[in-house]
């Protein structure tokens, strides 16, 4: 790490330094936000098959569910055509990505345009076919998402899923990968640290590990900003034991850079303001008439972009992802160890 680097690190853990960014930040340039976000959300689809308690998508989303055309798609990967820094596409948002029938094209013109691609799924539905046409279509890296090592574990969130079904699921993609003998996708394991799972931790890493995944992520499952107080009543259970739970920053962290690195498409081409908003909130053009760049440069969706980067909209204030200072646990498999993870000295 740099002397740089270092000396920016420690500033960012005094108020004092954030105080300063912001107000520095009232004068950033808006023709910074001209630049092309390094990643691009495309949403395949905000449908999903699966009825977790707490997840947005199901309880919360007023947006009318579709499917993302392919000729759609196309257009916004066309749009960078002739720039020499490919953005990295993000096929994941608010639903279950491979129920859209085309996933693998979509994966596949990504590819040939130059870009790489991500996806994260739930895994019900990843067939041999699919998880072949994946691999073969390029896709550059996949989280895998399975709530623990047991039925018990897993079946406690994931409403309607088959514990089984998912990690057979998981554990044939990971052997045809290695059967086809590719480098990606980079593969990795998600689990939700709740109440169920916390107990299986060193289990669940020691599986991921031994089927050939590339690397672990272990994330603290949180409420979230639209659950009811009936609804963390009832649900609250899932919580993991303080250890694992998401911890609040103590720093007000004054700005966000996700809006000048990030920008989302929904499916039906209407842009999103940031990861934060999946139903629309802060009312943004559709890129169908102009195109994907000129929709995200122009006047009125720089000015609203900028205000997300000062945090001036009420979802900023309350996004868990710009205010947390733990959000779980990532361990990459290079590693030669399987760390040992200790379990809560006073479960909850």
């Amino acid at each position: 790490m740099t002397f740089y680097k270092i000396v920016k690190s420690k500033l960012k853990k005094h108020q004092i330094a954030w105080d300063i960014i912001a107000k520095i930040a009232r004068f950033y340039p808006e023709q910074m936000f001209k630049k092309i976000p390094s990643e691009i959300v495309i949403e395949p689809t905000n449908a999903c098959n699966l009825r977790c308690p707490v997840c947005p998508t199901h309880f919360a989303m007023t947006r009318k569910r579709g499917f993302i055309d392919f000729n759609l798609f196309k257009s916004i990967i066309d749009d960078f055509e002739n720039k020499k820094t490919k953005p990295r596409i993000l096929m994941s948002f608010a639903g279950e990505p491979l129920l859209h029938k085309d996933i693998d094209k979509l994966v596949k013109y990504a590819h040939q345009k130059g870009c790489s691609t991500y996806i994260s799924t739930n895994a019900t539905v990843l067939n041999r076919k699919l998880s072949r046409d994946l691999i073969m279509g390029g896709l550059d890296s996949i989280h895998l998402c399975i709530e623990g090592i047991t039925k018990k574990s897993h079946e406690a969130y994931r409403i309607v899923s088959k514990f089984e079904e998912v990690k057979n699921n998981i554990e044939n993609f990971v052997f045809l990968k290695k059967q086809l003998k590719t480098k990606t996708p980079l593969i990795t394991i998600q689990t939700l640290l709740t109440s169920f799972s916390e107990k299986e931790i060193n289990k669940i890493i020691s599986w991921a590990r031994s089927i050939g995944a590339n690397a672990i992520n272990l994330k603290s499952l949180s409420m979230g900003t639209y659950t009811t107080d009936e609804m963390k009543n009832k649900y609250g259970y899932l919580l993991p034991s303080k250890k694992f739970r998401r911890k609040k920053s103590k720093i007000n962290k004054t700005i966000c850079t996700v809006p000048l690195r990030q920008a989302v498409v929904y499916w039906d081409g209407t842009l999103g303001l940031c990861c934060d908003d999946f139903d629309g909130i802060i009312q943004l053009p559709n890129i169908k008439d102009k195109g994907f760049i000129n929709t995200l440069i122009s006047p009125n969706v720089i000015k609203k972009r900028k205000m997300a980067l000062l945090k001036k909209y009420d979802l900023c204030q309350k996004c868990s992802l710009g205010n947390t200072d733990f959000y779980g646990i990532d361990i990459n498999f290079d590693d030669k160890s399987i760390p040992h993870i200790s379990p809560p000295k006073h479960p909850e």
